[in-house]
């Protein structure tokens, strides 16, 4: 499969509304990561879960100080909750009781995740804030997929409970609504939503490159 390209390289997104910039900008990225997930495929394993387990939490850790910047400034809304890394967590752990065999060693923050995330805070320094959003965007919305993997999961991979795909449940579609509200909000000058879309293909771009090459993926 051909890699994406540079997120440097991928064309600005000229878009009023951010949400469907947003999307526009990263709707190429999200298609191949889609079909590359081994979690996705009809024989998905609890070894892919594991995997997939694996590489959500060393990921997630790097972009976890920018959602923490988030949070400062935005009322109302948990960029950070912690049942996130806490379920990750438990699911790595669960992995030899439902498996058999050792656990999986928890994931330090992803270098490759850390590296691109700093170079387009780099590009720019007026907008931070609107790179996080992107950042977040790529973050919030895997919930909603994470939905769609645990309905066609949880009988499958039984019984393991799949705490990261479960997330919010059946309230994951009102929070994406909220966020998508404030988004609107604070993301709106054309300078910002094109910062936002950067932020977003590089979440995208590095998501990926943790599928791709693994980081610590030791017993």
């Amino acid at each position: 499969m051909p890699s994406s390209p540079p997120v440097s390289e991928l064309p600005p997104t000229a878009c009023a509304d951010p949400l469907q910039a947003l999307r526009t900008a990263t709707a190429a990225q999200h298609a191949q990561l889609d079909a590359q997930l081994a979690i996705s495929r009809p024989d998905a394993s609890l070894a892919d879960y594991v995997a997939h387990v694996h590489a959500l939490a060393a990921w997630l850790q790097a972009l976890w100080p920018h959602l923490q910047m988030l949070q400062a400034t935005t009322p109302g809304f948990d960029f950070t909750p912690p049942q996130r890394l806490a379920a990750l967590q438990a699911d790595l752990r669960e992995q030899p009781l439902t498996a058999g065999g050792p656990a999986i060693s928890w994931p330090l923050p992803g270098d490759g995740t850390l590296r691109l995330a700093a170079q387009a805070l780099a590009a720019h320094p007026g907008q931070l804030h609107a790179v996080c959003w992107g950042f977040a965007y790529v973050v919030e919305g895997s919930q909603l997929g994470g939905q769609v993997l645990y309905r066609q999961l949880a009988q499958r991979l039984a019984p393991h409970p799949l705490r990261y795909l479960h997330g919010d449940g059946a309230s994951t579609g009102a929070r994406w609504k909220l966020f998508i509200a404030l988004l609107r909000q604070h993301i709106a000058p054309p300078p910002a939503v094109e910062a936002a879309c950067h932020g977003a293909r590089t979440a995208f771009a590095a998501l990926q490159s943790h599928f791709l090459e693994p980081e610590g993926m030791q017993e």
